[in-house]
């Protein structure tokens, strides 16, 4: 069985191997330009201290390699879109599991060996690929922290690959047509995705709030964290968002900035306001990652458990 597995398989594993080696090459070459631009520039920067800047001055020319190393966000999503979820949907739109199952292979040891191998592929092409990423970043890290790159590196896109591999599995035995199955697949992981990193995310941990004096800005934040939100504070300890309206600060301090439009910061400094900022420390990338790696490998756990019961309790 694991033979005909990779008979049937073995081009997707060469164009997928491929991929990664061009990947590999990219990477290593422009990581390394990066790293070594990264380094030199503190060097020299640390001799007349003005490091102050150093977000300004580094990776502007990388537009394009910044970008590319950012779509591999939809990588773990490719693998449950062309891998997972035409496993079963094809056979059973084309009929070929009449054949498959009725050969001295059940229909368990079909489904299992095949979603082994689907599993083991898809968690080693994103474990390598993380591996990378994470590497590439690291100059980008030191400056900005790791959170704002958290869905590609650590170890949540390989949660991530085996999350989509098992929803394309699940849904696949459902529809038993692979283009709904595709579609399917693909409009469940980008909601649970998005819904998972804007909604839930935040709340993995207690944010904390730190109240800062004014003028505004996120500098009050700890290196490398997380901000989530933040705003000013009234005389009268009551928190205002970023969408203050002009007409509740002091009409002697609408003018001056932006025009007439905004509020001058020593104006209300001097009048009692302070900033306030909410954040989630650095020091949790690895919490975070744990937890939110945790959080997909449940769910794929409960879409094979679908899987299974949707292939193993239909006809042949």
């Amino acid at each position: 069985m694991n033979f005909l597995v990779w008979r049937l398989h073995r081009h997707q594993v060469y164009w997928a191997a491929a991929v990664l080696a061009a990947l590999t090459i990219l990477l290593i070459v422009t990581g390394t330009t990066m790293a070594n631009d990264y380094h030199a520039f503190f060097n020299n920067c640390q001799a007349t201290q003005s490091c102050s800047d150093a977000g300004s001055h580094l990776f502007r020319g990388d537009g394009s390699i910044i970008d590319l190393v950012n779509a591999t966000v939809a990588v773990p999503l490719l693998f449950g879109l062309f891998w997972a979820a035409p496993l079963v949907a094809k056979e059973y739109e084309e009929g070929t599991h009449n054949l498959a199952w009725t050969q001295g292979v059940t229909r368990r040891h079909w489904l299992s060996t095949n979603v082994i191998w689907v599993f083991v592929a898809a968690a080693v092409w994103a474990g390598a690929l993380t591996v990378l990423v994470s590497w590439w970043h690291a100059p980008e890290n030191a400056l900005s922290g790791r959170f704002n790159a958290f869905d590609i590196q650590g170890i949540v896109p390989v949660a991530y690959a085996v999350f989509a591999v098992a929803l394309g599995l699940a849904v696949g035995s459902i529809f038993r047509r692979v283009l709904p199955a595709i579609a399917a697949t693909l409009g469940v992981f980008i909601a649970v995705r998005v819904v998972t990193g804007v909604y839930i995310r935040p709340h993995f941990m207690a944010a904390i709030t730190k109240i800062l004096p004014i003028p505004f800005s996120n500098s009050g934040a700890p290196p490398g964290a997380w901000t989530l939100s933040g705003g000013l504070v009234g005389p009268n300890g009551h928190f205002y968002g970023n969408g203050i309206n002009l007409d509740q600060v002091p009409a002697t301090c609408r003018v001056g900035a932006f025009g007439g439009q905004g509020v001058t910061p020593n104006c209300l400094a001097s009048r009692g306001w302070h900033q306030w900022i909410t954040f989630q420390p650095a020091g949790r990338f690895w919490a975070f990652q744990g937890i939110e790696a945790t959080i997909f490998v449940l769910l794929a756990i409960v879409l094979v458990a679908v899987a299974y019961r949707m292939v193993l309790r239909r006809d042949a």
